[in-house]
């Protein structure tokens, strides 16, 4: 079997992307063969173990913003080279402290189930509620589930066929000059509600940290310097690293 595993890592996220694929394989307990795309303004070969398969594509962001929305028109841009049986996308702030195999997320079309979707979220609070958005999830239609933005996949032509109709909706309403509130999160929303994955990961049964930036600040900021951090990343090449208080440690 064959994942293919994408992150987006423009600007700060950089080194958050670069923590993530290393833990990620450090701590990979499973038998598949493993591959990332790596998309970001910096190549990661000379922070990585030369023995990690990443393929590096250029990308660059000028706000947090346009990176996430560019979540689907990148992985559909992979579509003339992917050669994984699985293609699945998580957040470059995703972190991984336990051992796992793919088990927890292998599937034909995969959703987590957010954190706060039995809180804050619930009965649907989070959806879209713009009538004229390709987001709109109606207030009278539950039941209600709301996903992460920061994790799907599944196998790879169900992945790729989810990011084109998502991409689409996102075009439109750009068309009418409509941003929904949480981005590309919301037509991933819209999508589930509708076309429910085969596999919704829960809150239980989720083995990976969301949204850990290891003390980095204010990552969303493009001007937030991690020029030191880089260099540990490289110093520490071939070792296996964390981020905690602001700060690269070797471990």
């Amino acid at each position: 079997m064959k994942i293919g595993i994408v992150i987006l890592a423009t600007n700060a996220y950089f080194a958050l992307g670069v923590r993530f694929m290393k833990k990620f394989m450090q701590h990979y307990q499973g038998d598949a063969e493993i591959k990332f795309f790596f998309f970001s303004d910096e190549n990661p070969k000379d922070s990585v173990q030369d023995s990690m398969n990443v393929v590096y594509k250029q990308d660059s962001h000028i706000c947090w913003s346009d990176g996430t929305n560019s979540k689907f028109k990148n992985i559909i841009s992979l579509e003339p080279e992917l050669d994984v049986d699985y293609l699945y996308y998580f957040d470059a702030d995703t972190n991984v402290n336990r051992p796992f195999n793919e088990n927890w997320f292998i599937g034909d079309m995969v959703g987590g189930e957010h954190f706060g979707n039995r809180g804050f979220l619930k009965d649907g609070r989070g959806m879209d509620k713009n009538i004229n958005s390709r987001a709109y999830v109606p207030p009278d239609h539950p039941p209600y589930t709301y996903y992460y933005g920061a994790f799907f996949g599944g196998k790879t032509q169900n992945m790729l066929n989810f990011c084109k109709v998502l991409r689409d909706n996102q075009i439109a309403d750009k068309a009418i000059g409509y941003e929904p509130g949480v981005n590309d999160e919301s037509y991933i929303q819209q999508f589930f509600h509708f076309n429910p994955p085969t596999l919704t990961v829960t809150i239980e049964n989720f083995a990976f940290n969301i949204s850990d930036k290891g003390g980095l600040g204010e990552t969303r900021h493009t001007s937030l310097d991690i020029s030191d951090i880089k260099t540990g990343l490289r110093q520490y090449k071939n070792d296996n690293i964390e981020l905690a208080g602001g700060k690269l440690i070797k471990v």
